[in-house]
């Protein structure tokens, strides 16, 4: 099955900025109403933006056991 993202969402630390080794994460939100926090780097090399559409097997692995 294929999700559309139809906006994302990227955490605003400020001028703190990150943790030293903290991954910045994003929040890709999902024509179905699904939330889906993934790697910021992830989405970025993957050109997951708003209007691209991910498939079940490129989302496997960021869906809680037992959700999907």
């Amino acid at each position: 099955m294929k999700y559309k993202i139809t906006d994302l969402i990227e955490p605003d630390n400020g001028c703190e900025g990150f943790a030293e080794g903290e991954e910045p994460m994003v929040t890709l939100i999902l024509e179905n109403g699904r939330e889906v926090r993934v790697p910021d780097m992830t989405a970025y090399k993957n050109g997951w933006d708003i209007g691209a559409e991910l498939t079940d097997e490129q989302l496997a692995s960021y869906f809680a056991q037992g959700e999907g």
